[in-house]
């Protein structure tokens, strides 16, 4: 058996330093505006944000910025998709935003796994996009965005670490482009983090969204077992319910939630990164 190790998958990461600066000089830079115009700042990063994960595809996926709307091509899809996930937010008024997020997740969704629903019988393909648009939509939703002050910064730990283990875990399973546009993503979500040290309000709903898109294409298009996006997905759900009962908590300090939500986070991505290596073992070689 080789030697295991994703040395090679991530010397091809580097790259994800730009993304990860430009964000969070970006969203630094917004301390330096004017009183006035620092009162609603939110959309304004998340547009940074946003920026930022087209930059990752842009570096990682060229062909996703070059030609859109390739039906042979789901992943490409996804930058335009979550620009498309931007507009129609900050468009529409407060009081549909819920139905309309939910409604336009459902048609990207449909749009994501199109090609393969067309293979499957009508029963197969209805079973599977629902259950896969349900999960997708219980973790969405089990992170609050305040309409002022954006999302609570420690939700951002389970996005964070899910990302940079789906990074790693990728190239292992088959997918080195799936492994660095998650290590990008990666990036963006620990430039997010540091921001938000300082102050800065940030929804963290595109980087999400992106981030539920790579799970599908993980599970959809590349060969990453099911058990291994479960535990990337249940890491994410898990994180949310944790911080949404930790905020119930008055006494509960910044310090223990930040390892309350870290620790019950890591505990499904460990069983993710131990059922890749055993798999990798298994097949007798290594990255």
């Amino acid at each position: 058996m080789e030697t295991l190790s994703i040395a090679p998958a991530m010397a091809l990461m580097w790259p994800a330093v730009l993304p990860f600066l430009s964000v969070l000089l970006l969203l630094f830079s917004l301390k330096l505006l004017p009183g006035k115009w620092r009162k609603n700042t939110l959309p304004l990063a998340d547009l940074i944000v946003l920026l930022g994960i087209i930059l990752s595809f842009a570096l990682f996926d060229p062909g996703s910025i070059r030609h859109f709307l390739d039906p042979d091509r789901p992943m490409d899809w996804i930058p335009l998709l979550a620009s498309a996930s931007f507009i129609l937010r900050n468009m529409v008024p407060l009081r549909v935003r819920f139905l309309v997020e939910s409604g336009a997740m459902s048609a990207w969704l449909l749009l994501l796994t199109l090609p393969l629903l067309r293979q499957e019988t009508l029963f197969q393909g209805t079973f599977s996009y629902s259950l896969t648009l349900a999960a997708w939509l219980a973790i969405r939703f089990s992170y609050p965005v305040d309409r002022t002050t954006g999302l609570d910064p420690f939700f951002l730990i389970p996005s964070f670490f899910t990302a940079a283990v789906l990074g790693v875990l990728s190239p292992l399973s088959g997918s080195l482009l799936v492994g660095q546009l998650a290590g990008g993503l990666s990036a963006v979500f620990g430039a997010m983090l540091l921001s938000t040290l300082f102050g800065t309000r940030l929804s963290g709903i595109e980087p999400g969204w992106v981030l539920g898109a790579l799970l599908v294409i993980g599970l959809m298009y590349v060969d990453i077992s099911p058990g291994v996006i479960g535990s990337l997905a249940g890491a994410l759900l898990l994180g949310g319910v944790a911080g949404r009962l930790s905020l119930l908590g008055q006494r509960t300090g910044s310090g223990k939630r930040a390892l309350i939500l870290a620790g019950l986070s890591l505990l499904p991505l460990a069983v993710g990164i131990i059922v890749t290596v055993e798999n990798v073992r298994n097949q007798g070689g290594g990255y």
